[in-house]
């Protein structure tokens, strides 16, 4: 029994229509307030300081903190193609601290195995989110966790089980040490394509974001807002293709998404 759409478009386009036309062949996801229940507003000054008590012997909370900002700062307005964000990141961070990064890794690495996963209590499962991948795997998609790639993939891992996610349910995860820019720049998408190869006009990204996910429309893909979380920065934002809920994001798929084989 076919389910009715209650789809909400941005645009004047029919969004069946244009589903019919476009054949999408990957589904590109945040998971912040998209897959995962998380306010960003309240965990990051969690995580913040969580992270800053773990380096005060070494540094006080305010000092760590300030050269912290400052190295994802130079992260996420990185325009060089050829560094990672990983590489960018510790360059700024320990050229602020006065030391080697040899000498900070282990401790960096213990706080997200020992310490990262104490903040779970922030994250809960969003309803209908697994519904979406299952979706998505029955057509034959592609999957991409397209988080902001400003954070190790064990934090990733760590956050995808607080939503009861397999990281194995992906074909790329985004993360600090394979992408070398950052949402909402458009080559940050462009660079998405070029690995799982497959080419903007047939990927759909979808998250709750209406800068940092919708900005991938500039590369040629589809958008789609997820409601319940979303975080309005008040800045000029394209439209997105579709607005809903995951439940109706996971019936797009199923109703409308022509599968890559056919």
């Amino acid at each position: 029994m076919q389910m009715k759409m209650k789809m909400k478009m941005q645009k004047k386009a029919n969004p069946r229509a244009e589903a019919a036309r476009r054949r999408f062949d990957a589904l590109l996801l945040d998971l912040d307030g998209t897959l995962l229940q998380l306010d960003l507003l309240r965990f990051i000054p969690a995580y913040m300081e969580a992270l800053a008590a773990y380096f005060s012997p070494r540094l006080p909370r305010e000092k760590f903190t300030a050269h912290l900002f400052a190295a994802i700062k130079a992260m996420l307005e990185s325009d060089d193609p050829g560094r990672t964000n990983e590489a960018v990141f510790y360059e700024e961070f320990c050229r602020r601290l006065e030391v080697e990064r040899r000498e900070i890794d282990p401790l960096i690495e213990r706080f997200y195995r020992e310490e990262f996963p104490r903040l779970r209590s922030w994250g809960a499962p969003r309803p209908h989110a697994r519904e979406v991948l299952e979706a998505a795997r029955r057509r034959g998609l592609k999957l991409v966790l397209a988080t902001q790639p400003v954070f190790p993939r064990s934090a990733v891992v760590e956050r995808l089980s607080w939503g009861g996610i397999s990281a194995a349910s992906f074909d790329l995860i985004t993360t600090i040490e394979n992408m070398h820019y950052c949402k909402p720049r458009p080559e940050y998408y462009a660079q998405i394509t070029q690995m799982i190869a497959v080419p903007p006009e047939r990927c759909l990204m979808a998250g709750n974001d209406t800068v940092e996910d919708m900005s991938a429309a500039r590369v040629g893909m589809a958008t789609f807002l997820v409601e319940g979380e979303i975080i309005d920065r008040g800045e000029a934002a394209l439209p997105p293709h579709y607005r809903g809920t995951l439940a109706e994001l996971a019936a797009l798929i199923e109703e409308d998404f022509n599968p890559a084989s056919s």
